[in-house]
Parts: structure tokens; C-alpha cells; sequence
């Protein structure tokens, strides 16, 4: 990585490789509008999958014990 621009512009093209609910700021306007209309929802999403794959996990352990 090159270090940034002595004037701290950002670099566009690096700027992209950083997922936008990562650059969490409050005080830029574009990332709080992404966050309440996009974000959040992707967000619990992606919580609500890991809980259902976790339950399936436990599932199958219970099945496995009953099994042996």
C-alpha cells in the first residue's frame, strides 16, 4: 500500500476496497443514509443466518447423540 496524499484527499480506488459498514462515521451524511437503508438490514440478515445455522448445528448434535 502507498502511504495517502500529503493533503489526506482520499484515494477513490482505495477507498472502495474498505466495505462501506466499516467506514462507520456519524458525521458523513453518505454512510448514514447507506446504513439506514441498506446496512442495517444486510446486517440482521446476516445475524438471523448464523442463529439459523447455529440451531442446525445444535440439531444435528442432538440427533447424533441420540443415535450412539
Amino acid at each position: 500500500m502507498r502511504p495517502p496524499p500529503t493533503d489526506q484527499t482520499p484515494i477513490k480506488k482505495e477507498e472502495n476496497k474498505i466495505p462501506r459498514w466499516d467506514r462507520k462515521c456519524d458525521s458523513d451524511p453518505e454512510y448514514r443514509k447507506y446504513w439506514n437503508e441498506v446496512g442495517k438490514l444486510l446486517r440482521h440478515k446476516m445475524i438471523a443466518e448464523r442463529e439459523e445455522k447455529r440451531r442446525q448445528k445444535a440439531k444435528e448434535r442432538r440427533r447424533s447423540r441420540k443415535t450412539n
